[in-house]
């Protein structure tokens, strides 16, 4: 009998897991890049950016930054090694959310590179939201 109640108690909480994730809007995670000397190129990825115009001189050594976008709700993730700048754009989450994810990759930074994937993966562990990626 105790056994019959831990299963279903099993199922009960697997299936409060997928109505929660069901019920999220969900996020999105896209990446642009562009290399620093194409200025036309890194004009369009700079483009939604705030504080473009401080930003891009930066980009010409090695430079990580994040900004989060409040009326749009993005939250900006630029990197650059001087020579191709990198930017991932969050869509769809909280400023809280955004900021529990910067915490945990600043947790994780030294021991893995950033990618979209590591990046959904991070996002999906601390929000319990699925992630999609845009390409």
């Amino acid at each position: 009998m105790r056994s019959l109640q831990r299963e279903h108690l099993g199922w009960e909480l697997m299936a409060s897991f997928w109505k929660r994730r069901a019920g999220s809007q969900g996020v999105t995670v896209s990446r642009a890049e562009a290399q620093v000397d194409d200025a036309g190129a890194l004009d369009r990825l700079l483009a939604p950016l705030p504080e473009a115009t401080e930003l891009r001189p930066r980009l010409t050594v090695q430079f990580f930054a994040r900004a989060w976008d409040a009326e749009r709700r993005c939250d900006y993730w630029v990197a650059s090694d001087g020579r191709r700048v990198t930017c991932f754009t969050i869509s769809g989450l909280t400023l809280q959310q955004a900021a529990a994810v910067r915490v945990r990759w600043d947790a994780l930074r030294s021991r893995t590179e950033l990618s979209e994937e590591v990046l959904a993966d991070l996002i999906a562990d601390q929000t319990g939201t699925s992630v999609t990626l845009v390409s």
